[in-house]
C-alpha cells in the first residue's frame, strides 16, 4: 500500500497542476493581462478626466479600449473573452490584479517623486522668498526716502 501512495500522490499533484494552469482558447496568460489591466485603468483615468481635458467624444472608452487593443496587437475578442474568464475565475484573477496595484502604485510613487521639487539651500522656496524680501526692502526705502 506505501508504494503506491507517493506516485498516486504525485500523480494527483500533477493533474492538479495540469488543470489550473489550462486556459480556454482566446484567453491571455495571467502574465499578458498584468500590462493590459494597467493600461484599461490609466485608460480609464483619462476618460474620467475628459471634462477637464476638454474631450466630450461619447466614442472615447470605445477608443480607448480599441488603443490597447492595437498597442498589444490582439483582437477585441480576445480582450472581451480574457476579461471575462478571469472575471468567473476570481481565484485566478485576485494574483493578477495584486500585480496590477503594484505597478500603479509603483507609477505613482516615482510620479510623485519626479514631480516634487527638492528645497533650495536654506530650505526656502528661492523664487518667493527673494520676492517677498526685495519687494518688502524696497517699499521701505522708498518710504524712507520721500
Amino acid at each position: 500500500m506505501k508504494k503506491y501512495f507517493y506516485p498516486a500522490m504525485f500523480m494527483m499533484l500533477f493533474l492538479l497542476a495540469c488543470e489550473s494552469s489550462h486556459l480556454p482558447d482566446g484567453v491571455l496568460s495571467r502574465k499578458k493581462m498584468v500590462p493590459i489591466l494597467v493600461d484599461i485603468h490609466l485608460s480609464e483615468a483619462i476618460f474620467n478626466q475628459r471634462f477637464s481635458i476638454a474631450l466630450l467624444r461619447d466614442s472615447l472608452p470605445e477608443d480607448l479600449y480599441l488603443s490597447i487593443c492595437r498597442k498589444y496587437k490582439m483582437d477585441r475578442t480576445v480582450l472581451e473573452k480574457s476579461l471575462h474568464y478571469y472575471g468567473k475565475h476570481t481565484a485566478e484573477f485576485i494574483p493578477i490584479y495584486d500585480q496590477v496595484l503594484n505597478v500603479l502604485s509603483e507609477m505613482e510613487v516615482n510620479l510623485k517623486r519626479d514631480t516634487v521639487r527638492p528645497p533650495h539651500a536654506g530650505g526656502f522656496d528661492k523664487d518667493t522668498s527673494k520676492i517677498k524680501k526685495s519687494s518688502a526692502a524696497t517699499s521701505k526705502t522708498a518710504i524712507e526716502v520721500k
